[in-house]
């Protein structure tokens, strides 16, 4: 008797191992889920509306550009006022009013940012030409559902968190250290609220969580994709492709 549990064990163990999913698979799966590689790599362009809502109660209007290859424009209004955050593939510069309304060019650290910001494929799309070193890390549990959380390490040995959802295998949460108002601070990104974009599945809820409150949410409206965006749009005031040192 012993004997035959002891086999039993091994072939359930066995069927375990061999089921397991491997890293690959949810690559794979999660580029599936959003629509495909070719679908993905079809969008040169995308532009958004949204609102930005804080924690204190105020909100904040803006449009959102995206460019291959890693163009980033973000401009913002709020009463009255109006912000401009951007990135030309080398250069991230903006304009904020509380700051004397001049352009500025900000320093690498906000580059770095907005280049991950513009990236239109997402963290595992191309992830070693990238320079990304990716780990499962395992299964875990996110607001009740299973999502498998894979460990992402960049160039610069900065680790981000990303979590595939085990039905959907679309993004659900991505967990990083931001600076935020001078300070570091851990925050999650809460993905919710997919939509068809074009052939491409696309969250249109962002919740920014920091010590499991939600500290700001960002809602998504109006997409466009493949429009005429010149590259001077997303240039310095003052500077374009062709001028550009």
């Amino acid at each position: 008797m012993r004997r035959f549990l002891l086999a039993l064990t091994v072939l359930c163990l066995g069927a375990l191992t061999s089921s397991a999913i491997t890293l690959d698979e949810i690559i794979a799966k999660n580029i599936e889920a959003r629509g495909g590689l070719a679908k993905i790599k079809s969008l040169k362009t995308l532009v958004m509306d949204g609102t930005m809502s804080m924690a204190q109660g105020m909100d904040l209007n803006f449009t959102q550009i995206q460019k291959r290859p890693l163009k980033f424009r973000m401009d913002m209004s709020f009463q009255g006022m109006s912000m401009i955050s951007a990135y030309d593939g080398t250069t991230a510069w903006s304009i904020n009013p509380m700051a004397g309304n001049k352009p500025e060019k900000q320093p690498a650290s906000e580059a770095k940012r907005m280049a991950e910001q513009a990236d239109m494929d997402g963290l595992l799309v191309d992830w070693k030409t990238k320079g990304y070193t990716v780990e499962l890390v395992g299964p875990e549990d996110i607001d009740g559902a299973t999502a498998y959380k894979i460990k992402i390490t960049d160039k610069d040995n900065d680790v981000k968190f990303l979590y595939i959802d085990a039905t959907t295998w679309l993004d659900v949460k991505l967990s990083m250290r931001i600076s935020m108002m001078g300070q570091e601070a851990d925050v999650d990104m809460m993905l919710s609220n997919y939509q068809d974009v074009a052939g491409v599945q696309m969250p249109m809820l962002m919740e920014i969580r920091s010590e499991g409150q939600t500290v700001m949410s960002m809602s998504y409206s109006n997409p466009k994709v493949n429009t005429d965006i010149p590259d001077s749009r997303f240039a310095f005031p003052g500077e374009t492709p062709a001028t550009k040192n």
